[in-house]
């Protein structure tokens, strides 16, 4: 079985290190990748599929529930665990609200708490990923009529002074794929996905 690729967002090296070296000692397999900020982090996502994200909040770059935001407007699907130094509930909910499964406190942290709080955030993520996958087909959707509305307004002008019957030709097959696409997008939306 593949090792489980875990991205580690945090400045501390020395805390760094002890997660590191909690996770060496399950029973399952992990291959850790450790960012000091989000710059290197969100480098990080773009390189590599990992299948976990564990983070501070409070990094050189970026501060409070901006990181949170920032990671899910880059992954939309991987499960976030929030780390944080505080013992703060009102805080632990807003990072909740603001995209991540789950918020620990680092002192309360060890091996069977980060184990289970990685399997809990894989849970909640798997049962909420429909609806951030329907929010982003949608807004996918959306974008596609707007440019089929786009192209379909520049065919009307170029249609007017069109005099070559290749060029008319050229036109009506751009029409009638145009429409094809149109069609497809309102069966979809008509059949609930």
């Amino acid at each position: 079985m593949p090792n489980i690729r875990v991205l580690l967002i945090e400045d501390d090296p020395t805390y760094a290190r002890l997660l590191q070296r909690m996770l060496a000692l399950s029973p399952v397999g992990f291959d850790v990748t450790i960012a000091d900020r989000l710059t290197t982090a969100l480098s990080e996502l773009y390189k590599g599929r990992f299948n976990l994200i564990l983070t501070d909040l409070n990094l050189p770059d970026i501060r409070g529930l901006d990181t949170v935001e920032a990671l899910r407007s880059v992954e939309s699907s991987l499960p976030i665990i929030v780390l944080t130094g505080l013992e703060d509930v009102a805080l632990e909910k807003q990072a909740v609200a603001a995209g991540a499964q789950l918020c620990l406190r680092k002192s309360e942290v060890d091996t069977k708490r980060l184990l289970d709080a990685m399997h809990q955030a894989v849970r909640i993520s798997r049962e909420t990923k429909p609806l951030i996958k329907d929010r982003q087909v949608d807004r996918l959707l959306a974008d596609l009529e707007e440019n089929i509305i786009a192209v379909k307004n520049a065919i009307a002008i170029l249609d007017n002074q069109l005099r070559d019957s290749q060029q008319q030709d050229a036109v009506h097959t751009i029409r009638s794929h145009i429409g094809k696409m149109q069609d497809k997008i309102g069966d979809y939306r008509r059949l609930g996905r």
